[in-house]
């Protein structure tokens, strides 16, 4: 998705910092008492730097980055453009980075962590290796220095003639090793992903990013590419055996049968060797039930009181053949669905990792807490894959997938829901969304804003994140937007009403009330002198409203016209291609024409 660029705006408007930012925000603000001042080191003043900024001579391709990036971004506030040497003496008067830093901070072993010090009038940035110091650089820009990255088109970096050298000695480590937001505003966009320390499988990090933290292959849903259908045909015997007869199309496999396990051991050596970067090969179900009752399975399932059982079996049986030669190499599974429930006593192998689905949950609830038999459901499960699970991850979803243009009532519960997660056991956490190519659903900015920073810090303050956001992306529409917001989430915080991701237009929260309510708003957002790009903002968050209204026939004859022209031609200028998981906006436009 597209943006107009977003003005970058003096320090620190629009911006309301963290106590720690502030402090150091009043030497950018240049109130500091005279003699105070004089006493500051500044690593800028007046457009001019006695800085240099070191990287090692064998710095990996990711410092040599962040460096460049350190010095983009520090002329961009400060005006100085800061000189980046290789190697050679500590002069004190400098910026180290990566190995250049090594000595005199030690990097912490996470790969992601970083340690930010200052030591007279050096400033350390030493990160674990590929990642850590160019993530540690973006701390320091973002946390210490006021930059914020919102959409990859709207950016603030603040200004200052003014830059003390901040006094630091912290270490940051993510409480989850995998991160990724499967969102369109992220994935075409690695610099914007790096930036927002996102490591994901689908963002076309390259080593310049300090590559993936997760690098798949297949992603997901893999027996078809392990047992082909075109070779179940030769073999029935490899289908599942359900009511009695061997079935075939999208299906399972019979994953006790020998061949197949043979087979697949086979399949899955070879795509290690065609894609030696991969450090997760995917052993996952195809997206379907239609799972083998024969004997064999039947058995053991039953035996271990899940589906999951024969399953956690077959893939463990492939992890053991490959563990000593592929060390470094993890095969991933699903627990979704029919497979959910943990076995009793069958483990997944210490090289397994477990992805548990939260697909039928309510999502405008905190899912520790929800009342709903969905989540009561799920909260089950994860208490019972935390301790048998050796690594634990999440496939969460954040969208309507039946209506990406539909409003989802889930930003109360976003952060409650990662702080659930990585309180159970949850190292990796999937957050998939509107992935469509042309993006722009419902609020995705914002969501996926949000996401991104509660991943990395799933307490952090997401009040505050929320607030910069509006403020910067909207303008002076952005009280409207979060009237907005606050309506929508009203519709769900008493608990009476739940949301679920396949929810139809007529779901109990987009009542007529809520309808009527949201109209308000953006008419009185929208009647306001409000320059681009902002308005264009306002009118594409705005298209939800219209989309109901369609949907559910609340508008007729010369009003729907006059309606679906507004929200069909204001969400081909936002880029929106598709209305939902498999529906082009093209093709819904066209039904809905004649009506």
């Amino acid at each position: 998705m597209k943006h107009p660029t977003c003005p970058t705006l003096p320090h620190p408007a629009r911006l309301h910092l963290t106590t720690a930012a502030l402090t150091f925000a009043c030497g950018i603000l240049c109130v500091a008492a005279t003699s105070r001042a004089a006493a500051e080191t500044l690593l800028a003043d007046q457009g001019a730097s006695p800085y240099r900024i070191v990287v090692a001579t064998n710095s990996l391709p990711s410092e040599r980055y962040a460096a460049e990036e350190l010095q983009r971004y520090l002329e961009k506030i400060t005006g100085a453009k800061l000189t980046i040497v290789t190697g050679g003496p500590s002069t004190g008067a400098e910026i180290r980075l990566g190995r250049a830093a090594a000595d005199l901070a030690p990097p912490p072993k996470n790969p992601d962590a970083f340690t930010l010090r200052t030591s007279g009038a050096r400033l350390l940035i030493s990160g674990a290796e590929p990642r850590g110091t160019l993530y540690g650089v973006y701390a320091l820009l973002e946390e210490k220095l006021g930059v914020r990255w919102f959409t990859p088109d709207c950016e603030v970096a603040p200004r200052t003639s003014r830059l003390p050298l901040p006094k630091l000695d912290e270490t940051q480590t993510p409480p989850l090793e995998y991160r990724e937001v499967y969102w369109s505003e992220m994935l075409h966009n690695a610099d914007f992903c790096a930036r927002h320390r996102l490591n994901g499988a689908t963002y076309g990090l390259t080593e310049k990013h300090g590559g993936r933290g997760a690098v798949y292959f297949p992603f997901v849903h893999s027996l078809d590419a392990l047992v082909p259908p075109e070779v179940c045909k030769e073999h029935p015997e490899y289908l599942p055996l359900i009511d009695g007869k061997r079935k075939s199309g999208y299906v399972q496999r019979c994953l006790a049968n020998p061949d197949v396990i043979k087979m697949s051991i086979a399949r899955v050596r070879q795509w290690i060797k065609e894609h030696p970067g991969a450090n997760i090969i995917s052993v996952s179900q195809n997206d379907t039930f239609n799972y083998c009752k024969c004997d064999a399975c039947q058995a053991l399932d039953e035996a271990e009181g899940s589906p999951s059982a024969s399953l956690i079996r077959f893939v463990n049986l492939i992890a053991a053949d490959l563990e000593h030669d592929f060390p470094a190499v993890r095969i991933d599974t699903l627990a979704y669905q029919y497979t959910r429930r943990p076995p009793k006593t069958l483990r997944p192998r210490p090289n397994v990792i477990v992805r548990l689905c939260s697909i039928e949950c309510c999502f405008a609830h905190d899912l520790g807490t929800c009342p709903s038999e969905e989540n009561h459901r799920f909260r089950d499960d994860i208490l019972a894959w935390q301790p048998v699970a050796p690594l634990l991850y999440v496939w969460d979803y954040t969208p309507n997938f039946g209506h990406y243009q539909q409003p989802f009532p889930n930003f109360d519960s976003l952060q409650p829901n990662a702080r659930f997660f990585a309180g159970h056991g949850v190292k990796g956490l999937f957050e998939q969304g509107n992935y469509s190519g042309g993006g722009a659903g419902e609020m995705e900015p914002l969501r996926a804003y949000l996401l991104a920073k509660i991943l990395w810090n799933p307490d952090t303050d997401v009040k505050r994140h929320t607030t910069e956001f509006l403020d910067a992306y909207y303008g002076t529409a952005a009280g409207d937007i979060r009237a907005y917001l606050d309506l929508l989430e009203a519709q769900v915080r008493d608990g009476k009403a739940h949301a679920h991701i396949f929810d139809s237009p007529k779901a109990a929260y987009l009542n007529d009330g809520f309808v009527a309510k949201a109209l308000e708003i953006f008419d009185h957002a929208e009647a306001a002198p409000l320059p681009e790009p902002f308005r264009a903002r306002v009118h594409t968050a705005r298209l939800p409203i219209w989309y109901v209204q369609i949907a559910t026939g609340r508008v007729r004859g010369a009003d729907r016209s006059r309606v679906f022209d507004l929200f069909v031609e204001g969400a081909r200028r936002a880029g929106v291609t598709d209305v939902s998981e498999g529906r082009t906006l093209n093709d819904w436009a066209e039904k809905e024409k004649g009506k």
